[in-house]
């Protein structure tokens, strides 16, 4: 008989903690044992927070106040079947206390209240029920200009930040670069796409079969491996984007590491050309981005072209509202772009 989940988390971990909303008294049980409650606090609701694809992101909200819980696995939530680092919620860490020292990065992302790494858990501040910016994939939905003009000096101020040291967070980046520029270019990778929009399974065949463009896309995987000198967040999409009424933040950085600038800003890119985004959005990334010291205008395109065909023809889809001649002229073009 297979193990349960609490089970395998348990073996691959050594932590008894297994923190999940169908279970509320064991997360109860955890934020007393760590002693994270004040006196008098009682547990109300444990309820999920988000959609998110890496980790389990619990809201507790108890007689005094509501917080975020969140835990990694040794595997990815959304996909039980693959692997992944549990370092990764540590690498989150790493990223707040690197940019402690610039309040505005910090004012623009949920506190850190408290870091267990030994159960593999972080608990921050709620921002409340806001939602994340997944909605501009939607016809007549758009990104504003404050908006972007925030996240653009987000990146800015992200990418000139003198760090010296970071988590190497290698295992994250070798899963990472293995869905963006490997898998989606194989025709052997399994991924059900006709499940996720009919008919794409044959509009992704060209992609898959194309040497040319896997070529292109092992090169710019490369890069992407090689440790940089400049700290990015390395997952710069609406998914790690929330939005209350005034403010914009940025959530969601375990796959942080020195890399390039430019990978952020090419994966910024590719979402406002999924999201159908105006040209003076498109534009606005010029005038609004502070460029580091070397940043390679060309490379962000490359890298906003691949994010453009590993969103469309792999696994780790996004709700957007293209039609299936839309995706197709979106892939098109990012292969031009490459080759």
């Amino acid at each position: 008989m297979a193990d349960t989940p609490y089970e395998r988390f348990r073996n691959l971990t050594g932590s008894p903690h297994f923190l999940t909303v169908a279970k509320p008294e064991r997360v109860r049980e955890y934020l007393a044992e760590l002693d994270f409650l004040i006196p008098g606090e009682e547990v109300l609701q444990v309820a999920p927070a988000g959609e998110g694809n890496m980790n389990v992101t619990l809201r507790v909200i108890s007689n005094r106040r509501q917080f975020i819980v969140k835990q990694s696995r040794p595997w990815v939530a959304k996909f039980p079947n693959i692997e992944a680092p549990l370092s990764r919620i540590l690498v989150e860490r790493h990223f707040h206390q690197a940019v402690a020292g610039d309040h505005f990065l910090l004012g623009r992302m949920p506190e850190i209240l408290r870091a267990d790494a030994r159960n593999f858990v972080l608990i921050l501040e709620d921002l409340g029920l806001v939602p994340d910016m997944s909605s501009i994939y939607q016809a007549g939905e758009d990104i504003s200009r404050t908006q972007l003009a925030t996240l653009l000096h987000f990146a800015s101020r992200l990418h000139h930040l003198k760090v010296q040291e970071f988590a190497d967070n290698r295992d994250l980046k070798l899963l990472n670069h293995r869905h963006i520029f490997d898998l989606p270019f194989r025709a052997d990778n399994g991924f059900p796409l006709d499940a996720i929009y009919p008919g794409l399974a044959a509009v992704a065949l060209p992609f898959q079969h194309d040497e040319r463009l896997r070529e292109v896309a092992r090169e710019l995987g490369e890069l992407y491996l090689t440790k940089g000198t400049v700290l990015i967040h390395g997952d710069y999409y609406p998914g790690s984007f929330l939005t209350t009424e005034k403010r914009v933040f940025v959530i969601d950085a375990e796959f942080a590491h020195l890399g390039r600038p430019e990978f952020d800003i090419g994966v910024l890119m590719a979402h406002l050309l999924m999201s159908r985004a105006a040209e003076k959005r498109i534009l606005q990334i010029d005038t609004d981005y502070a460029k580091p010291p070397g940043f390679d205008v060309a490379l962000a395109r490359r890298f906003c072209y691949v994010e453009i065909i590993r969103r469309i023809i792999g696994i780790a889809q996004l709700p957007i509202s293209l039609s299936l001649d839309e995706r197709k002229q979106l892939l098109e073009r990012s292969r031009a772009g490459l080759l």
